[in-house]
């Protein structure tokens, strides 16, 4: 099969710029009658796709935006966005299917709320170069509005159906030629070239701008430049390390994504440098910000329902099967990612609305069949076993008058020293070693209390339960983890306060039977049926259940004290949080993919062997159903903690923490920040 040919691919998507500007001059002088049917929707529609057009329009004459003024491009801005905002905008937005349904009833309301987000997706879209999307973005509109019966909701579902199928493979291999190839440099250009002193570079995003990225890019811009330098150099350095601890060569590959917030372009290009100077050609996708109003996406999250039936499932798989075998040399140079994210947003929870569209339960079961058999197909293509990542964060400013303060000790505790803390966690899984199984238990009004069965050691001088983790893929430094034998692991896990994708849950409680989710709960809703919903949708969904994918424990207490030192436990995000104290994740294990490659450790060079389950050991026979798709770490913080001991097989036991601080003989060097919180307290 030829390659995929990333200019021709630009090309042909791009060669429907024409037929856009005709449509969008159509879409323009069409006059929507007040008393037309569906009137206020073709309005909401036609108005958010010309203010998108007009977006573009700006960026097509003035590319670097230094002829546009800062207040012109504001005022465009905040109009594309009005109707988003938390608040009086959103409230009366087709967008919110509250509002959709209002006005036009249970059946139609959520559809037409459904599809009027395409329209604010034109700007993204010609960014892209992609006239192919914009051309049906637009045609769908007058597909729907010159459709005779528009209370007809099959058909104008037929109509969207159609429109979404209409030259789908390009838009596919547009896709990964965007997402994979080196020549999609748009993004890059403004990380790495951009004048950062003029923050009207941030409006070429054509994303959302809140208050919080521009005093990022203010602040990331006047950091001191040689501490801004050593800070790239260290998470490069720790991504090279997550290869060579893992006895990787990340010299076989040629690119990495680097994945940042807008507003720290400033770090990215030193990062970009970095890598460069590794013989690494960094790959940048659209920098991520706050985004306009997290209830948004929410509302819309199953709106895949129009269209998931059996027939999309296989032409989908179909289709993209194809392209990555087109894109499979690019896919296999994939060194894997550098994501730098952001902490200190308010807490999110959100509203459960009864109008939002929702999957039926064949629909379910086809969401789990088409994320397992995507999921095997892109690791068939994406070695997992050859590629590894960084991951580290920073606060936002959004987090409060502490920012400066609390972005240095974020970064002390970034860079505490790998190799110290390498010593103390191996005493620590000295003892987990010869453990049959690991009990972990609360204290006060903490109702944990979990045996966690761990696998068997043949060989205990060759070989180990736990990964000694420091600071490569996972910056911060600090935890020990393992992948739990399923059989023999019951028990209660609860948190009373803690934040998961960016939804906040309370009193989260999670029974375990034989390593599976067999009931849970939270208090975020007074109805416990709304509350045990809210769990499904948002941490199990599509699945019925999930097995626990791994154990860790947090050695992090110099973390643990700045969080309490500030007061910032619930805006922390899981990449600090799961250094905190004993973590159980859902889901997958941590070696997803990549269980039959070799796992020494780089302390001791023992091999690591509880690398699966019995829930992945079924790959080999069953390669799509093994893997979930899913890896949601659940932290118990120290403070909630009565005990955590190793119970061998004898019955016998070995405290690993009792009462809050580290017992192991070697380690009591992790109590330090505990001891001085209880001074200062």
């Amino acid at each position: 099969m030829m390659a995929l040919d990333y200019k021709n691919i630009v090309a042909q998507i791009g060669s429907f710029k024409a037929e856009c500007a005709t449509l969008a001059d159509r879409l323009r002088a069409l006059n929507i009658p007040s008393q037309a049917p569906l009137a206020e929707f073709f309005k909401y529609y036609q108005k958010t796709a010309l203010l998108s057009w007009d977006y573009l329009g700006i960026l097509e004459n003035d590319p670097l935006l230094r002829n546009t003024s800062q207040q012109e491009l504001e005022t465009l801005h905040d109009k594309c966005y009005e109707n988003l905002m938390p608040g009086a905008g959103y409230d009366y937005s087709i967008q919110n299917p509250d509002y959709a349904v209002k006005l036009y009833g249970n059946s139609l309301g959520p559809f037409l709320s459904a599809i009027c987000g395409h329209a604010g997706s034109i700007r993204r879209m010609g960014i892209d170069g992609n006239f192919l999307n914009i051309r049906n973005t637009l045609n769908l509109f007058f597909a729907l509005w010159e459709h005779p019966d528009k209370t007809d909701l099959d058909a104008l579902i037929e109509i969207y159906k159609r429109e979404s199928k209409r030259d789908l493979e390009l838009m596919v291999q547009a896709s990964y030629a965007l997402r994979f190839s080196p020549e999609y440099d748009y993004f890059y250009k403004i990380v790495h070239d951009a004048d950062l002193d003029d923050l009207r570079y941030m409006y070429r995003y054509g994303a959302f701008l809140s208050k919080y990225d521009m005093e990022m890019a203010e602040f990331i811009r006047n950091y001191p430049p040689q501490e801004l330098a050593a800070i790239a150099r260290f998470v490069v350095k720790s991504w090279i390390d997550g290869f060579v601890r893992a006895k990787k060569d990340y010299k076989k590959k040629k690119y990495a994504n680097l994945i940042i917030p807008m507003g720290m372009e400033a770090l990215g290009r030193l990062i970009i440098d970095e890598l460069d100077s590794m013989g690494i050609r960094t790959l940048v996708p659209q920098p991520h910000g706050n985004g306009v109003n997290r209830q948004y996406p929410y509302d819309h999250r199953y709106d895949s329902a129009l269209t998931l039936d059996r027939e999309h499932v296989e032409t989908s798989l179909q289709i993209t099967k194809s392209v990555m075998e087109e894109m499979k040399d690019l896919i296999a140079l994939q060194a894997g990612p550098i994501y730098v994210e952001l902490f200190g947003e308010t807490p999110f929870s959100p509203q459960n609305k009864t109008t939002t569209l929702k999957l039926s339960e064949d629909q379910q079961t086809l969401m789990r069949e088409l994320q397992a058999r995507s999921g095997q197909l892109y690791y068939s293509y994406y070695k997992r076993d050859e590629a590894s990542f960084c991951i580290v964060a920073f606060p936002s400013t959004e987090i409060g008058e502490s920012f400066p303060e609390i972005f240095a000790d974020t970064l002390r505790i970034n860079l505490l020293d790998s190799s110290r803390y390498a010593t103390i966690q191996q005493k620590i899984i000295d003892v987990l070693d010869t453990a049959d199984y690991v009990h972990v238990k609360g204290k006060g009004t903490n109702e944990t209390d979990i045996k966690v069965k761990m696998h068997t050691l043949k060989d205990p001088t060759r070989e180990t339960l736990f990964e000694n983790c420091v600071a490569d893929v996972n910056i911060p430094v600090g935890e020990v983890f393992t992948s739990p034998v399923l059989k023999g692991t019951n028990g209660v896990l609860h948190v009373e306060d803690i934040y998961l994708g960016n939804l906040r849950y309370y009193n989260l409680k999670i029974t375990f039977e034989d390593g599976w989710v067999k009931d849970y709960s939270c208090t975020n809703y007074a109805d416990p049926e709304e509350a045990k919903k809210y769990v499904f949708e948002n941490l199990l969904f599509p699945h019925k259940s999930l097995p626990i994918g791994e154990f860790a424990i947090g050695t992090n207490t110099a973390a643990y004290q700045m969080a309490k030192k500030y007061n910032i436990m619930e805006l922390l995000p899981i990449l600090i949080i799961e250094k905190m104290g004993p973590h159980f994740a859902i889901g997958d294990t941590c070696f997803s993919h990549e269980e039959d490659s070799e796992h020494p450790s780089f302390v001791n060079g023992k091999e690591m062997i509880a690398v699966d389950n019995e829930q992945s050991a079924k790959r080999k026979e069953d390669p799509v159903n093994a893997y979930l798709m899913h890896h949601t770490d659940i932290t118990l913080p120290y403070e909630m903690l009565g005990f955590i001991c190793a119970v061998k097989a004898d019955g016998t036991s070995t405290d690993i923490i009792r009462d809050g601080r580290f017992v192991v003989p070697g380690t009591q060097e992790l109590n330090i920040p505990l001891i001085e919180m209880e001074k200062l307290s």
